[in-house]
């Protein structure tokens, strides 16, 4: 009967047991046996108090649990330890989370150095360099204190020989049999010695990790005193009782997985060990403990855990101008006229907490936020658009171990890029990289270590439920280990000006424990945003402040602006940067200014994730994982090495903080729109330059009174050309008050002069801020005049059976009769054409084609792909005309790939000019039920010492359709080689649009081709082939094809962000079922 009971009771509560055991004790004359296992429920835990209260209906019984190697009797008495294993085992011997602060021992060091790196303190000793270090396969291995090896610390363990990485994206590394891992369970053990340094001896020491992965025990003189988890999060253990005069003894045991790891499911390459810095920090005996600062617009509140007499000193710059004691560990400063937090104008003032002879600095700006009616978030009461990326510590090197140079450089390029927010994809980055976003002024989303993606694929397929309660969102035994992420994030942050919102975590599905963490966030802090992605499953309940979604459509997004919910709506996540693209962050940044409630968003990626051994970049699968997401994980708005793609200088331009709209161009009336959130354009000049075929005709500077986010038009004094030859634009860039091209990002990064007690603005110069426009005006038509033959020069043709030449001179064109195509082109005795010139459709499919690739066909087995990669060439009729004035040769013919019917019929008509040019006129037609193409035009391949070239178009670097904002149109030269873009895929890149001439030549320019039009083409200069770009895996594997290989298209489909988004936006794609396009091909010699 008690055995039923307890089956009964056990479902009835939903209590989680791998088994149950139940006997009678020996001293009882009862005799009773039970072992039930519940295996309804898919994961099986084991909740001690459940068993307790179970004791009721038999007092005399002996009740056990068994859970996976742990076996808990009566009140829970531990036989077989695997805390890693315990969701509700979480920490031992931790120090409660605090905020971040350094102490100093006096009040000069520690407005030196501030809170930013303690280098100045006396109090903090640095325990980053060599230590000694095991590699054991398991926890239980055993293993000697001899013959140890060296690690670099902080570091992971894989980037330092030791392991494979491993890259996934959405499915965990292990089995998903939560809280359990696996058995062979790797455990990295570090070892070093330290001595006090004398004057810390009668006080208390500290011991700080800042990123630890996963779990790890701490001792101390081969003590155990501690135990943690939680990867991304501080941990913070006291030592002062465990020391020892003289040498001391550190020795860390990390295991590479534990309970913890469910929810660090992020995509990113896994990495373990001590990655972050390591210290100490030596304090009073009654030292402060924590601190809350809270600011408005002129207000600066604190509350401090103190003991003893506390006072507050805040400094603009090396002026002293407020002085306070706490009362009861709190205190309030007004400052009249405080100059005010934003990401454009970061301004920060100095606070120094004296107290048990400690000083402890912030770095503290006045800023409020809150949300408008209109739902527009306001900044010191202003709206603003947040213009951002998602970070993820990587480096191609050191893995999650970035130095300090490295953050700092990241940020600055992100400023040269217009970027003015950060998302911390996710997990809370280090206080270092906080603290350099106050200064800075960048607008944080600040988001806890939370990610379980994998459980949508934890049986098989893909499963997401607007509510699911298998998820350990849910689950009873995991509150606390959700909970304290989100606490320890919040306390270790809380006095960061630069965090805008708090985020709960990422891809998690949604249970109870989101609402417990929200609400808790909301009691402690009401002067933040809360954010959490996942909660519009349930229509993003009232809790949340902003409702955020990711790769939403430029559509969508319109109808997102106009719904009835009057809050913020944020982009979490959009434009995936993955490979060549995004292409369409423009189009979103328009939609964004377009309407009061769209808040903006944040790209999706910084960094392209890689492993980089002897040169070689290296993604999933390369390391022999079992499971992987292949090069998913190279999706970064810059490379690895941080070296700029075309995609970051499209993101500045669509980010920059103005924009010119031409209002009349006769007149020179053109329309300037400040986006700036808080600067006036006054604070810089504009220039302005007027092009001509490349060539300035006429520049000016602009310096108005233009306030942020307003428009003023502008009459410029410019005198328009009658007509041009390729175009005529207007340029226009922004200087500041050096003549320097910049952002203004006035941080506050101390230099000589503070000795002086002044304040200096430093500026961090953009790169991207400069826009063109081009002109309506009269083009001269010169290339159709030459089909008027001279009399003196009159062209040739000759045929036979095989071929038909076109000559004049000693220039001929010889097409076969048999595919209709032309095979050769020459001048005199030399061929210039390694391949025949024919038309195709097909591009290397760029990581963002990674939906459409399979319709326009890679696989042979693909039953809706038309195959254009596998294309056939179909002459049906040839014939050669000479007439009065004109020689051509006429061909139609049809394109079709394997297995299908042809999707382009067309008729090309070749003619020769009097000046030995070859007019080339294309009329096609596609298959109406064909997909959309990714490109058209025609292909060739010249002799590879042909690979000089110049055109008048748009560059100088790669650009298409939906990615051309940075790429003025003007005069460049280049080179094959140079054309070539390393993206570690391989994949289409190199493109050129709106080109109106072009000329291909060797390195003495005495052998070449020109390619000329009154129209406008696209064109592409390659050391490799379509082909060759397609099938390699890797950059480095990429074999030339000894020639130069030339693309001429009518139009080329944009990039978009397909490989985690939204289709490609129709205007970018080539649609168009009728096609007509024209231009002349020319060999020379001299």
């Amino acid at each position: 009967m008690v055995a039923v009971k307890l089956a009964q009771y056990a479902l009835r509560k939903k209590v989680y047991l791998s088994e149950i055991g139940i006997e009678s004790n020996p001293s009882s004359n009862r005799k009773i046996s039970f072992v039930s296992k519940y295996i309804d429920l898919p994961f099986l835990h084991f909740n001690k108090k459940y068993l307790d209260e179970a004791q009721r209906y038999e007092g005399s019984l002996k009740i056990t649990a068994n859970y996976r190697g742990e076996e808990r009797i009566g009140k829970g008495k531990i036989m077989n330890k695997q805390e890693w294993q315990d969701p509700t085992f979480l920490w031992k011997g931790r120090e409660k989370e605090r905020a971040y602060y350094m102490p100093f021992p006096d009040f000069q060091a520690a407005l030196e150095d501030g809170q930013v790196t303690g280098a100045k303190s006396s109090w903090y000793f640095d325990l980053a360099g060599d230590w000694d270090f095991k590699y054991l396969s398991s926890y239980y291995q055993k293993w000697s204190d001899e013959c140890w090896d060296s690690i670099t610390v902080p570091s992971c363990i894989q980037m330092q020989g030791y392991e494979e990485p491993v890259y996934t994206n959405v499915n965990y590394p292990h089995p998903v049999d939560p809280p359990f891992v696996p058995d062979e369970n790797p455990c990295s053990i570090y070892k070093r010695r330290f001595s006090l340094p004398p004057a810390w001896q009668g006080r208390r020491t500290y011991l700080v990790f800042e990123g630890v992965n996963s779990a790890y025990y701490l001792l101390i003189n081969g003590q155990e005193i501690g135990y943690s988890q939680s990867s991304h999060n501080i941990a913070e253990f006291e030592l002062t009782d465990y020391l020892q005069p003289g040498e001391n003894e550190i020795m860390v045991k990390v295991l590479k997985w534990c309970d913890g790891s469910y929810l660090e499911d992020q995509d990113f390459f896994r990495f373990t060990g001590i990655f972050r810095d390591v210290y100490l920090l030596s304090r009073s005996n009654a030292h402060v403990r924590d601190v809350d600062i809270i600011t408005t617009e002129n207000k600066l509140s604190i509350i401090a855990e103190v003991t003893e007499r506390a006072e507050i000193y805040l400094f603009d710059g090396r002026q002293l101008i407020a002085q306070k004691e706490l009362i009861s560990g709190k205190a309030e400063i007004v400052v009249e006229g405080a100059r005010t937090w934003t990401a454009e104008t970061p301004y920060l003032y100095s606070l120094i907490l004296v107290s048990a002879e400690e000083y402890l600095p912030f770095k503290v700006g006045f800023r409020s936020i809150r949300v408008s009616a209109e739902g527009e978030v306001l900044v010191n009461g202003c709206p603003i658009k947040l213009k951002g990326v998602n970070y993820h510590s990587t480096h191609p090197q050191t893995g999650h171990t970035i130095s300090r140079e490295d953050i700092l450089n990241d940020l600055k390029l992100m400023k040269k890029l217009n970027i003015n927010a950060i998302r911390t994809s996710h997990y809370p980055q280090t206080p270092y990289f906080l603290s350099l976003c106050d200064e800075l002024g960048f607008y944080v989303i600040d988001e806890a270590d939370i990610e379980m993606h994998g459980f949508v694929s934890r049986y098989t397929g893909w499963e997401y439920k607007s509510y699911d309660k298998d998820w350990l969102t849910d689950h009873p035994l995991w509150e606390e280990a959700l909970m304290e992420r989100v606490r320890r994030m919040y306390e270790w942050d809380k006095n960061h000006v630069s965090v805008l919102m708090w985020s709960l975590g990422n891809e998690s599905g949604y249970g109870r424990h989101f609402d417990k963490m929200g609400e808790w966030i909301k009691s402690k802090d009401k002067t933040r945003l809360l954010h959490y992605e996942r909660a519009n499953m349930l229509g993003t309940p009232a809790l949340f402040d902003v409702v955020s979604h990711m790769y939403t459509s430029v559509d969508k997004l319109k109808e997102m602006a106009q719904d009835q919910d009057k809050r913020p709506v944020f982009l979490c996540e959009y434009a995936h940067a993955m490979g060549n693209g995004p292409g369409d962050v423009y189009d979103y940044t328009e939609i964004f200014y377009q309407h009061p409630k769209l808040l903006g968003g944040c790209i999706w990626e910084w960094a392209d994730h890689v492993v980089e051994r002897d040169g070689k970049r290296y993604y999933g699968g390369d390391f022999g994982e079992l499971t992987n997401d292949s090069n998913f994980c190279v999706d970064g708005l810059v490379f690895a090495d941080r070296s700029l793609k075309a995609g970051s200088r499209e993101v500045a331009a669509a980010y920059a903080p103005f924009r010119i709209n031409i209002k009349d161009e006769k007149a020179g009336l053109v329309e300037i729109e400040n986006r700036f959130d808080f600067i006036n354009l006054q604070e810089f000049s504009i220039q302005w330059w007027l092009e001509t075929d490349g060539q300035m005709i006429q520049q000016g500077m602009i310096n108005e009174d233009i306030p942020a986010r307003l428009f003023k038009e502008i009459q410029l004094p410019m005198a328009l050309p009658q007509s041009h030859q390729f175009a005529t634009t207007l340029n226009f860039r922004l200087l500041d008050d050096a003549g320097r091209v910049g952002v203004l990002a006035g941080n506050q990064r101390r230099e000589s002069s503070e000795e002086r007690g002044e304040h200096v603005n430093q500026k961090w110069w953009g790169l991207m801020v400069e826009t063109g426009v081009q002109l309506e005006l009269k083009t001269i038509q010169r290339l159709n005049q030459r089909l008027l033959q001279p009399e003196d020069n009159f062209p040739y043709i000759k045929q036979d059976q095989d071929q038909i030449i076109l000559g004049n001179g000693q220039i001929q064109y010889v097409f076969s009769k048999h595919t209709g195509l032309l095979e050769e082109m020459k001048y005199g005795e030399v061929n210039l054409l390694t391949s025949p010139l024919c038309l195709s459709a097909f591009r290397a499919p760029t990581d963002n084609d990674r939906k459409i690739k399979h319709s326009w066909g890679l696989f042979a087995d693909n039953r809706s792909a038309w195959n254009l990669n596998r294309q056939f060439h179909k002459c049906y009729q040839i014939e050669a005309e000479s007439a009065e004035n004109r020689i051509q040769v006429m061909v139609e013919g049809s394109l079709a790939g394997v297995a299908r019917v042809p999707f382009a019929r067309y008729r090309a008509v070749y003619t020769i000019t009097g000046d030995g040019y070859l007019q080339v006129k294309i009329q096609a037609g596609i298959e109406e039920r064909c997909i959309w193409l990714p490109r058209f035009g025609v292909e060739f391949s010249l002799l590879n010492e042909i690979n000089h070239f110049e055109y008048f178009g748009k560059g100088p670097w790669e650009n298409y359709q939906d990615s051309s904002h940075l790429s003025p149109l003007g005069r460049y030269q280049s080179t094959a080689a140079a054309e070539y873009v390393a993206y570690v895929k391989p994949q289409e890149h190199g493109n050129h649009e709106e080109t109106r001439y072009l000329k291909l030549y060797n390195a003495g320019n005495d052998m070449g081709v020109s390619v000329e039009t009154d129209q406008q083409f696209a064109f592409r200069v390659s050391e490799y082939t379509s082909a060759e770009l397609t099938d390699k895996r890797h950059d480095f594997e990429l074999v030339k094809s000894g020639s130069t290989e030339i693309r001429i298209d009518y139009k080329v489909s944009g990039l978009g962000s397909g490989s985690c988004g939204p289709e490609l936006l129709e205007k970018y794609r080539l649609l168009e079922k009728e096609l007509e396009f024209e231009f002349y091909l020319k060999p020379f010699r001299s």
